[in-house]
Parts: C-alpha cells; structure tokens; sequence
C-alpha cells in the first residue's frame, strides 16, 4: 500500500461520513488513515540500519571439536524491532549443544531459526556452540530476515547473502604397533638420514670424507690441523614421506566411491600423515580426487611443516575423480628427483595400475595400505590392510594388519 492509496482511502472515508453526519465515521477515517500512513513509513524503515553478522572462532576444525557461532544483530535507529525471525542456513554435519536445528528439504542444509526484538540503538549478540562431526568444506548461508512494524500488523523480508566457509578435518586416529612393521616405512623410529643440510646451522667441524662438496671445507681449520676438515650441518629437512591416495571405484576410475568409504580412506590417511609428521618426517599428498568447487589434480610436495595443509585438502576432497589412478602413478615415477619414500592408500587395485605400483615399489620404498579385502590378484602388492567395516567414528586406535 502506498501513501498515495491511503489519502485517497482516508478522503473517500470524510466525504461519506459528511454525507451521513456521522463524527464517529470521521474519527475512524482518520485514525485509519493515520494508522496505515504509520505502519506504511515505519514499514521502509525497518531495516534501515540495521546489521546482521555472523563471526565463526574458527576457520579450520577438528573432526569431533567444537565451533563457537556469535551472531550479531545492531539496530542504530530510533525505530525498535519489535520483533525479527533469523532464518539461516547452516551445513549439515553440525550438532548443536543447547539448541535445535531444523533439517531442509535440500540436501545437506539444516536451518537456525530464532525471532528477537531489538530496541532502539540496541546491539544484541548471542553465541552458539556446536560438533562438528563430519568432514569437508562447509558453508553457512544465505540468511532470510522478516521484521514486522511497531504494530504487528505487516512484515518485511529481506535476504542477505553472508555466505561463511570453514574446513573441518579427517578425524585423526592412532597408529599402535609401529614397531611391528619393520621392513616398511611405518617405522616408529628418529629419522636419521636428511635430504639437505641447513648452512646457517653449523654442528661442529669433522675430517674431510671422500664426496663431501668442497665448499663445506673449513679451510681455516685445515690450516691448523694440516688434514682437510669439512663443516658438518644439521638437517634442513628430515626423510619424506608423499601419500598416494586412491579414490577410484573398483570398475570404473571416474566413477567415485561410496560417500562411506571415503571417509574411511580420508582417515587412514589423515592419521598417516600425522603419525610420520610426529615422527620427524616431511608430508606430501597426491591424488585423483576432485576438490571441493575446483577441478585441479591434488599434487603437494613432501615438505617439513606441510601437515596442516596436507589435512585442510584432505578436508575439501569429495568422492569424485579427476583423473585415472595410473596418472597419479606415472608422475610419481617420472619424477626422478624425488627421494621421498611412497605410502598407496587405496581400496582398489584396478588391473592398469598393479604393473605402474610394482615398478614404484621396485624403484622406492613403497607401501601400500589397502582399505578392505584384497583379492587373489592384488594382495601380493598389499603391505597392510584395514578392514572395510571398521569404525572409526567410534574408535580411537587405527587398525592394521599386516
């Protein structure tokens, strides 16, 4: 309704009651009149600064932590909300200690919904905590406002975008029985041998060996001692380790897996990569999977301090391939500068790709961890197996069995 269409309904209301001499009529045409010219302006102006924001504690989370959600809402006017209904979207995945969530009807969205009144250049803000309890690269958002005049008699909606994103991680369990695989790169030792040395980190001086480069001679301690005294470093990076994880299906690569299995393959390889990562080694990943809204191959060195980036993109994968496995085999032995020690974590071992994995094995330490039950064909290149049906959910402790 328009100002316009309320004069002209308020006019048409004095000339009938002049016509009937009714005063009655008179005052209700102008009390109706004035009423609808109120709720009219009031209503433009209801979310006339007005502000709604939503801060998360944390970007990246822990499979099974906690999430702190401060939602804010500042009304910097003289109008009151006297009552506003918050509709937003939030990811499924999230348990709400405290309060409840609405499930929708597309999947994988759940709705937080709450009505509050804000006074006049009054700022409310409340937090809400929940579990995150599935992996992946969430969204909240968008979110529906509705706000009604002073009156209650009309409401107003407006949609925002505030579109938010935050990762939440592979859950990582424990590795027992390290020490049981001796042969294998899962050995729960120091690592000894490095891949370069730091020069800015002198360890001491020992007698020249054949092969050490020329410039680690410590020249003016060859002097003194009158034999050839080289400078010995500390490493500037401890043995690598690249994980190779496969999420092909067992008959066609770019059919995917089950949204369960791979979940389960995410978890090997998340607590694979912190058990090297705390043993001293330096992580990498590569893989067919697809990530979250791109389309790029998975391709990370082996790095020192590379973990948490290794699980944020262990995080974003989704159960679709980008290429076959075999790709991800044959730029693995095209690279002949790579020193890193190889770990396969598959559920499959399609035919094309058992020649490529042997040839690795034989070129590079190179286990392979497989998720379920070999067949006859591929157990002879299965190192460890984890059964199918294990679940990790409840588990704290990986099982391997060699």
């Amino acid at each position: 309704m328009r100002l316009r269409s309320i004069a002209w309904a308020g006019l048409a209301g004095l000339v009938v009651a002049a016509l009937l001499h009714s005063s009655a009529l008179v005052f209700a045409s102008l009390a109706a009149s004035a009423l609808a010219a109120l709720v009219v302006t009031t209503r433009r102006r209801v979310f006339t600064a007005v502000t709604f924001d939503r801060a998360l504690s944390r970007r990246v989370v822990s499979w099974g932590s906690e999430l702190e959600i401060t939602m804010s809402i500042t009304n910097a006017k003289l109008l009151p909300l006297v009552w506003m209904r918050v509709r937003d979207e939030w990811p499924e995945g999230l348990e709400p200690l405290g309060f409840a969530l609405r499930p929708l009807s597309h999947l994988g969205r759940q709705a937080f919904i709450q009505t509050v009144s804000v006074r006049w250049y009054e700022r409310l803000r409340r937090r809400y905590r929940v579990r995150c309890t599935e992996r992946g690269l969430h969204r909240f958002g968008p979110v529906e406002l509705e706000a009604g005049d002073p009156f209650g008699i009309a409401g107003v909606e407006q949609t925002l975008e505030a579109r938010q994103e935050f990762a939440v991680l592979p859950k990582v369990l424990g590795i027992p029985g390290f020490e049981l695989l001796t042969g294998h790169p899962l050995v729960e030792e120091t690592v000894t041998h490095s891949l370069a040395s730091d020069p800015t980190a002198l360890r001491g001086i020992r007698p020249y060996r054949p092969g050490d480069p020329m410039r680690a001679i410590n020249w003016r301690a060859t002097a003194r001692s009158g034999a050839l005294q080289t400078n010995e470093f500390d490493p500037a990076s401890l043995a690598a380790m690249r994980l190779l994880l496969d999420v092909g299906s067992r008959h066609k690569a770019w059919e995917g897996i089950t949204p369960q299995l791979m979940e389960l393959l995410c978890v090997v390889a998340a607590s694979l990569a912190t058990a090297f990562a705390a043993q001293g080694f330096g992580v990498g990943l590569a893989s067919n999977a697809s990530l979250t809204r791109e389309w790029r191959a998975v391709d990370m060195e082996a790095e020192q301090g590379a973990l948490p980036q290794v699980l944020e993109t262990l995080a974003r994968l989704r159960p679709y391939t980008v290429r076959d496995f075999g790709a991800v085999l044959a730029t693995e032995l095209a690279d002949e500068s790579s020193r890193a020690d190889c770990v396969v974590v598959t559920a499959t071992l399609r035919p094309g790709v058992r020649g490529q994995l042997a040839q690795l094995r034989a070129e590079r330490p190179t286990t392979v961890v497989y998720v379920g039950r070999p067949n006859e064909d591929e157990a002879p290149l299965v190192d460890i197996a984890v059964p199918a049906d294990f679940d990790w959910r409840s588990s704290d402790a990986l099982p391997l069995l060699a």
